[in-house]
């Protein structure tokens, strides 16, 4: 059977206004870059490192990545030659949110592959291995999600910060991506978006509005989304300690 192949959406185009601010606060004066994504991890942006984990999956064949419509140009002469072999960038305009700007991207991948993954930008130590299994997951129930069972004490907290209960966690998990969906799965799941009612926080919650399985898909605690520059610093950490660690 040949093996499926898969379509890579990555959003790109928010401002990443905490990120900057933050990092102004401890860099005063400093130039920052147009977005969190365009960072620098260990001399390179973040969305270089992100790009090169996918295009290390044999399955994947393209990759599409939302950004500003003022970058787009900066974008596709800046990371173009990012990816080896046959797999196909493409950079499209993202959207008024993170929703629209995959929905921009959706519309500009190839129709003929069996499935679609969407991946924060800001996530760039996702293994390879990880991203093949949420694909082989995927093509077997129609929708995997990436995430890691919480581990932590979580309580429910009041507006005045007082402790209302400690929530129980043995069926909890900390979503990630990569969020993986069959093609016609995603694509519906988006044509009825405007339907959900409430604020949409990922991919997944759009699918499983249309009563569609999802399946958790087992990550690690490096998968770490960079929404902090501490996290920027983290992730340079790791990487210097050698990771990905493999044996």
């Amino acid at each position: 059977m040949p093996t499926p192949k898969a379509s890579v959406i990555i959003p790109a185009a928010g401002a990443g206004k905490r990120f900057a601010e933050a990092a102004a606060s401890l860099h005063p004066g400093a130039v920052q870059p147009p977005s969190k994504a365009f960072a620098l991890l260990a001399g390179r942006p973040v969305l270089v490192h992100t790009l090169e984990r996918f295009a290390a999956v044999q399955a994947v064949v393209e990759i599409v990545v939302a950004v500003a419509a003022d970058k787009v140009d900066w974008a596709r002469q800046a990371f173009g030659d990012c990816l080896k072999g046959a797999k196909r960038l493409v950079v499209v305009a993202g959207g008024r949110d993170r929703t629209e700007s995959v929905a921009h991207a959706l519309a500009a991948t190839d129709g003929g592959t069996e499935l679609v993954a969407i991946h924060d930008a800001v996530r760039p130590l996702i293994r390879p291995a990880i991203i093949e299994e949420a694909l082989r997951v995927a093509i077997e129930h129609g929708a995997a999600v990436v995430g890691r069972l919480v581990d932590h004490t979580i309580k429910a907290v009041g507006p005045d910060r007082r402790v209302l209960r400690t929530v129980p966690r043995d069926a909890l998990w900390l979503a990630q991506t990569p969020q993986v969906f069959r093609r016609e799965i995603i694509v519906h799941a988006y044509q009825r978006r405007e339907n959900l009612v409430g604020y949409v926080t990922d991919d997944a919650q759009l699918v499983e509005a249309m009563g569609q399985a999802v399946v958790m898909v087992p990550g690690d605690t490096v998968n770490i989304k960079i929404t902090a520059p501490e996290d920027l610093r983290a992730c340079e950490a790791l990487l210097a300690a050698g990771w990905p660690f493999e044996t």
